[in-house]
């Protein structure tokens, strides 16, 4: 057999590329809203915050299986059928969350909810990443989430009270009103997915000796590697971000205070996200993730022990924001290396996992140090332990650039 290169890329139109981010926002509103729904679930349950955010860590794992899994199914599947079933059980078990009055069961139905949810985004970001210019639309797809992240610090918590201004008894506590804005958003993402792109099934760069039947591609090791490294980096960040409200109110800061932080961290993630795909595609990858990395090293101290408000409100956006601009690099360093998406695809899984273990490491560091100091050092280690592990993969994704880009 003629062993030729193939060329496995697509050419997304903004149409569909505005389809797939539709879907994806949509149905995964409930996930950008966690901090939200942890609350809100303490408040209607009447437990303590620490239990409620095990529902959280549920539907985070949920989602963690199923992105690995669909990231290597993705280029077997047709999208369309896995949008369709995946939007279809986040409806569902959005409707059945605001009726369920077990807690235990809730945490189920969020589980069954993180399956799909990690299906779609797996299906989303493997799509994205065969794209001709896979850093400027994992640009796009990054700043629509920022983007939706400023909505729901406006919609989340005027929700918690919608039960007052709904008739029929329907809406009883704070958690089917967020439940109840999640569903109408999971039902609106259906009318995208028609639009999503279908595209061809990967056609493999090597083939078996002596048969006719094509050798499946192997997913290069380096890329995982380089996935880990960025759980480690989201590692460290979220051992000082999940803990952000608590650091805000200890200097002491209004509530209200620390959100409008919070909304001017993703008002400028989304921007940021822009900028990095625009970098991405004139740069190689080396030179701007270092930068933030090392960035992100250096704020960790100003963010996790501010000396005054004013340090707090300049320190704290630029590092809630950063690792949001490490992304769309990156996931086009991994779409380099790895053509057929599968690496990109998988990502949600390395990025939600640390979610759902930082509470567990900064908590305890938090307690041992009286206040957030230990949590700054463990993040420092964490980030440069994750920019060790992320620089064989980058690295590679520069000489293949170089490969692509010489006459």
């Amino acid at each position: 057999m003629s062993d030729q290169p193939v060329d496995n890329r697509i050419d997304l139109s903004k149409f569909q590329l505005g389809a797939l981010i539709g879907v994806m926002l949509l149905s995964f509103a409930a996930n950008i809203g966690l901090t939200y729904n942890i609350s809100a679930i303490a408040m209607a349950f009447e437990v303590e915050r620490d239990l409620a955010s095990y529902i959280g860590s549920a539907e985070l794992f949920g989602i963690a299986i199923n992105s690995l899994l669909f990231a290597q199914l993705s280029t077997k599947l047709n999208p369309h059928r896995t949008f369709w079933v995946g939007v279809i059980v986040v409806v569902a078990m959005n409707a059945a969350a605001i009726a369920v009055n077990d807690l235990l069961f809730l945490g189920i139905l969020r589980f069954l909810s993180g399956l799909a949810l990690g299906a779609i985004v797996a299906t989303v970001m493997a799509t994205a990443g065969r794209s001709r210019n896979p850093e400027m639309t994992f640009g796009w797809i990054n700043a629509a989430v920022a983007g939706m992240g400023i909505v729901l610090n406006f919609v989340i918590p005027r929700s918690f009270d919608l039960g007052e201004s709904i008739p029929g008894g329907i809406i009883t506590g704070a958690s089917d009103g967020i439940f109840a804005v999640y569903l109408v958003l999971a039902v609106l993402a259906l009318i995208f997915v028609r639009w999503t792109p279908i595209p061809p099934k990967v056609v493999p760069h090597e083939h078996q000796e002596g048969t006719d039947s094509p050798a499946p591609a192997k997913v290069p090791f380096i890329g995982w590697v380089g996935l880990f490294g960025l759980s480690f980096i989201f590692l460290g960040h979220g051992l000082i971000a999940i803990f952000f409200a608590e650091i805000g109110l200890s200097i002491p800061l209004e509530t209200s205070t620390i959100g409008n932080v919070g909304m001017a961290a993703s008002a400028i993630g989304m921007f940021a996200s822009i900028g990095a795909g625009v970098i991405g595609m004139k740069f190689k990858a080396k030179i701007p993730i270092g930068a933030v990395l090392i960035l992100l090293a250096v704020l960790s101290p100003f963010v996790a022990v501010p000396s005054s408000p004013l340090m707090f409100f300049l320190a704290a956006p630029l590092f809630l924001f950063l690792p949001v601009a490490i992304m769309p690099i990156f996931l086009g360093a991994l779409a380099r290396i790895d053509p057929s998406g599968r690496l990109a695809a998988s990502n949600p899984a390395f990025a939600t996992l640390p979610g759902a273990i930082a509470p567990a490491i900064g908590g305890p560091l938090s307690l041992a140090g009286s206040g957030f100091a230990l949590n700054a050092w463990g993040a420092i280690g964490f980030i440069i332990i994750g920019g060790i592990l992320m620089a064989g993969a980058v690295m590679k994704a520069d000489r293949l650039r170089s490969i692509e880009e010489a006459p």
